[in-house]
């Protein structure tokens, strides 16, 4: 459902706001163009585990998918397109000769959301890693809304993923240990801390859709830090990343001046696909990280303070706004 802004006469300050964050945007870009595209170093074998990743069918999540299927995981991908999804699988068994196994899963629907748990909790015996992959950035200014009643972009990329982790938590902790990685974004730093019921309602919104995606990408980061308090001595981490900037089908679908700038300086020295699976699959599978957990990571490492929100070293503000969601949740 779209719900029509009304329309406004021309706003200088609407426009000053849409350039300042264009600035934004191109910086965090910018800043990273010469990162060291790091790779997982770790040859460890996920024989015998079983690895979900949502949002496989294509870009990070389908080399993620792959990446594991060679360490011979078990793996299972959450899409909503059967047709893709299936194709996937077979490309990924034509170069691992590893069988994967599709669901159906569909972000933007919380029955769907709940339908795949309870399909993964009756028929698998252990989950050992959940790789939150799945996300989604709209480029119109109308403001969307789902059949649960929330904006697109924030449930797609936080409300959903979060209920996805709180509904395989048991299973997750039964594994143990095991592991859970959200794949957010550098756009987290753009994100504003507000009243998480409105921003999830479409009270008071912004319109802009990467201010809405840098806000879910923000409360995904900070629910990373309030589970890994909630879990500790659990056996089960929970880790946050940004893959780096990499041509997906994100940035191809962009408006035009966004999508021109983005092509100009992903052509410089941009991650590819692959290049940017590479934190996802370390956390998934090194030894070394088999304790780590409420951590940002980027370029296969903790990143740096200054490429992490303030706001991820505020516990009590993390718990807070995870409480806050539990209750949209209905959790």
């Amino acid at each position: 459902m779209d719900i029509a802004q009304p329309e406004k006469k021309l706003d200088l300050r609407a426009i000053v706001a849409e350039l300042v964050l264009l600035a934004k945007i191109v910086l965090l870009a910018i800043e990273h163009l010469w990162d060291e595209h790091a790779m997982c170093r770790s040859q460890a074998s996920m024989e015998g585990k079983t690895v979900i990743v949502t949002g496989a069918t294509s870009g990070i999540g389908k080399e993620t998918a792959m990446e594991l299927a060679r360490r011979k995981a078990r793996v299972i991908i959450g899409c909503r397109n059967p047709e893709k999804a299936q194709q996937t699988a077979r490309q990924i068994f034509e170069q691992t000769k590893q069988r994967v196994v599709v669901k159906a899963l569909d972000m933007s629907s919380l029955k769907s959301v709940r339908n795949f748990c309870d399909d993964i909790v009756h028929t698998e015996e252990r989950l050992d890693v959940l790789i939150n992959n799945a996300g989604a950035i709209g480029h119109s200014k109308k403001v969307k809304m789902t059949e649960d009643g929330f904006e697109e972009i924030f449930q797609t990329n936080f409300l959903a993923p979060l209920l996805l982790t709180l509904l395989l938590l048991d299973l997750l902790k039964k594994s143990s240990p095991s592991r859970i990685i959200n794949v957010a974004s550098d756009y987290h730093r753009l994100g504003q801390v507000g009243n998480v019921g409105q921003m999830a309602r479409g009270v008071n919104l912004v319109t802009n859709p990467t201010a809405i995606y840098g806000n879910a990408k923000l409360a995904l980061c900070m629910a990373t830090v309030a589970l890994s308090d909630r879990l500790r001595g659990t056996g089960v981490t929970v880790n946050s990343l940004h893959p780096g900037a990499v041509k997906t089908h994100i940035v191809d679908e962009g408006p035009g001046l966004r999508k021109f700038l983005f092509d100009f300086l992903l052509g410089i020295k941009g991650k590819t696909p692959l290049e940017g699976a590479q934190t996802s699959v370390r956390l998934a599978v090194d030894p070394e990280l088999a304790n780590t957990s409420g951590e940002y990571f980027e370029n296969c490492a903790p990143a740096a303070p200054r490429y992490r929100s303030p706001h991820l070293a505020d516990h009590r503000l993390a718990e807070h706004f995870l409480r806050s969601s539990l209750q949209l949740l209905e959790m």
